[in-house]
């Protein structure tokens, strides 16, 4: 029974892996980083950024953002889920961001992607005490308009001009983006 066993899992490990990377056809595996810091260090959004995304993003309570509208702030867009351990754990540190640099002109849009929608969104979003922007998008019509989206969390940072000018998968580092941050915050500012 073993021996049937291992390889059927493995199967279907392979399966998932091959159903999860499967998108647009523009992204491959192949393409994906290999790990956690060069997704984090070697975007080349950092040296040919492009335009974010002309889309528009209606909030949980209501609210319309357009990503396009957003010039001269720093924008995160953050895509995450309630089910997504590295998520939790990144949400404090950006209630905490958001709070200290939101009258600087940062702005975090939570782009959650739980297939449950707003049911399960709403409550955990509450219980985090998230208090920036959250979208719920379940058809993944948002994420489609973003490239190299290889799973979750990723953060896309968008400079003051509207440009995409880092992807950040895994854990956002915000200790170690925030004197970035500042940086792009004071030139949109002049």
């Amino acid at each position: 029974m073993r021996s049937f066993l291992l390889p059927l899992l493995l199967c279907t490990g392979l399966l998932v892996g091959l159903t999860a990377c499967s998108g647009d056809g523009e992204s491959s595996p192949d393409q994906a980083p290999r790990t956690n810091t060069e997704a984090q260090s070697s975007s080349t959004y950092q040296t040919d950024p492009v335009p974010a995304p002309d889309v528009a993003m209606e909030t949980m309570d209501g609210r319309t953002i357009n990503l396009a509208e957003q010039k001269g702030k720093v924008v995160l867009v953050n895509f995450w889920a309630t089910w997504c351990a590295p998520c939790r754990k990144e949400i404090p540190e950006l209630v905490d961001l958001y709070s200290s640099m939101k009258t600087d002109g940062l702005l975090v849009v939570g782009i959650a992607v739980d297939d449950e929608g707003t049911s399960v969104v709403k409550p955990f979003a509450e219980k985090q005490g998230i208090n920036y922007p959250i979208v719920v998008d379940t058809t993944r019509s948002i994420e489609s308009n973003f490239e190299a989206m290889y799973g979750l969390p990723t953060t896309y940072v968008v400079n003051p001009e509207g440009q995409i000018v880092r992807r950040v998968l895994g854990v956002f580092p915000t200790e170690k983006m925030k004197p970035t941050l500042e940086e792009m915050l004071a030139s949109g500012a002049a």
